[in-house]
């Protein structure tokens, strides 16, 4: 019993290594038979290209022969001259060609005749044309034989054409019927391999290891499982904090709209209750008038302007939410970027509100390259530098500096302003979406700063604030030098 019990895993190994001989024969197989397509392909395609070299070289010398027909230079004969000590070579490879397939030597053929007869024509022409004779080289041509000749030449041409692209298809499809058929042995093989190796492991587990084993691997297992549960669970308790966090920043700041459009909704009730009073006694006192001027002269537009005005504000912020939804769905393309210019192409978008601020933008002598997504990190630089212009102080010209640097394996791009600066208690606040500090004269919704971490984090990087203020603000901005798209 126990030498039956022995041989089980060998047998299962046994099994395996024949799948995987036939994998490898079939596999082996399947190769040549790819690299012999890919020869007839290639011939086609050779094929195909010493036809259009001859046809090209044909009308080259049937040009010339034109040009020197209309003008009696030998200048123009130049495209005759070197298209006929061009074609004897072309010819001599479209035969060789030719060897090698049989069926196609007839065509083949008739293709060299039809060069022959061409060139033979245009001889003739040229000839007469040199011996002064031009009026009979010009009935030669009228004669339309040349005409014929190169009609049939183009035919012959586009038959061979057409030979080749049946044969390439032919040949494509079945590299397709090839690499489907290898696809599903690798499939079927590398399954039957895993199912026999594990197997073989299982029973090789089984009745080499013992109970003790088994309980020692189970301990691990359990202690790994738990550590990973734990793990997780801190990862979800983090991503619900900050989900968390958005829902009630989002929710808060679209509730006050709604409080004010459900209290003017209000007012609208008790405007339309005075109107309603007005004109439904028959006798209305004055006060019932005077409320009902009131109404319609300061209540009802009052409550009309702030129910738009909350609209478009919840407008505002629920198209800001799906913009960076979106934004956050897109995929980044990590490709190499000359900081320099990206640089020097934010800095002139922003030329004529820097004027207008009395600021200037100094712009480093140097900077590296890197890898990363163009149009998320144009948006960072952009969105930065447009704050730094938009909050400078008004009691000093305005200096906007920009750095890039190498720290290790990092770029770090530091962009710094001589502006207001930021509050030390705000720094984190500045990142949160819909929340801004200072003074609030400037437009904005408060969702750029939080855009502008979601795209860095994003690529892989961070950003940090260095701030004080009336003392300006610096965002040093640290990014992988090379992107890793997962």
């Amino acid at each position: 019993m126990a030498a039956k019990i022995d041989r089980r895993p060998l047998a299962l190994l046994l099994a395996g290594v024949l799948t995987l001989v036939a994998i490898v024969t079939v596999s082996v197989f399947l190769a040549s038979e790819t690299r012999s397509s890919a020869v007839e392909v290639q011939a086609a395609h050779a094929a195909r290209g010493l036809s259009s070299q001859i046809l090209i070289a044909t009308v080259d010398a049937e040009t010339g022969q034109r040009g020197y027909l209309l003008t009696g230079e030998t200048l123009y004969l130049a495209p005759y001259d070197a298209a006929r000590a061009r074609l004897p070579e072309l010819l001599a490879q479209f035969r060789k060609l030719a060897t090698t397939r049989p069926e196609m030597h007839g065509l083949v053929l008739r293709i060299d005749q039809l060069v022959n007869a061409k060139l033979a024509e245009l001889a003739e022409t040229i000839k007469l044309a040199k011996a002064k004779k031009l009026t009979t080289a010009i009935t030669v041509v009228h004669s339309n034989r040349g005409k014929k000749i190169m009609d049939d030449l183009r035919l012959a041409l586009d038959q061979l054409s057409d030979v080749e692209d049946v044969r390439v298809a032919q040949r494509v499809n079945r590299l397709e019927s090839d690499a489907r058929t290898l696809i599903m042995i690798n499939v079927i093989g590398g399954a039957l391999t895993v199912l026999f190796g594990g197997a073989a492991f299982w029973l090789a587990v089984r009745y080499n290891r013992r109970l003790e084993a088994a309980t020692h691997e189970t301990e691990n297992l359990n202690a790994s499982l738990e550590q990973r549960v734990t793990e997780r669970t801190l990862a979800l308790s983090h991503a619900n904090d900050e989900v968390q966090r958005f829902a009630y920043i989002v929710s808060h700041d679209l509730r006050a709209p709604l409080v004010n459009i459900m209290g003017f909704t209000a007012e609208l009730e008790v405007s339309t209750a005075a109107l309603q009073h007005y004109f439904t006694d028959e006798k209305p006192e004055d006060s019932a008038w005077t409320a009902a001027r009131n109404a319609v002269a300061e209540d009802l537009p009052e409550a009309v302007h702030f129910i738009r005005t909350s609209t478009a504000k919840m407008d505002r912020l629920i198209n800001a939410i799906l913009r960076l939804s979106r934004e956050g769905r897109r995929e980044l393309t990590a490709e190499p970027i000359d900081l320099m210019q990206m640089f020097q192409a934010a800095a002139e978008s922003l030329r004529h509100q820097a004027m207008e601020a009395n600021a200037r933008i100094e712009l480093p002598s140097f900077a590296p390259r890197i890898r990363s997504d163009r149009l998320a990190l144009e948006q960072i630089i952009s969105n930065l530098l447009d704050n730094a212009v938009k909050y400078l102080s008004s009691d000093r010209p305005g200096l906007i500096t920009i750095d890039a640097r190498d720290v290790k394996e990092l770029m770090v791009i530091t962009i710094r302003d001589n502006g207001r600066g930021i509050a030390p208690q705000d720094h984190e606040r500045i990142f949160e979406l819909f929340r801004r500090a200072g003074a609030q004269d400037r437009q904005g919704e408060g969702i750029g700063l939080a855009h502008v971490r979601s795209l860095v984090r994003r690529l892989g990087g961070d950003i940090t604030v260095e701030s004080a203020l009336g003392q300006g603000t610096a965002f040093h901005i640290s990014l992988p030098r090379s992107l890793r798209i997962s």
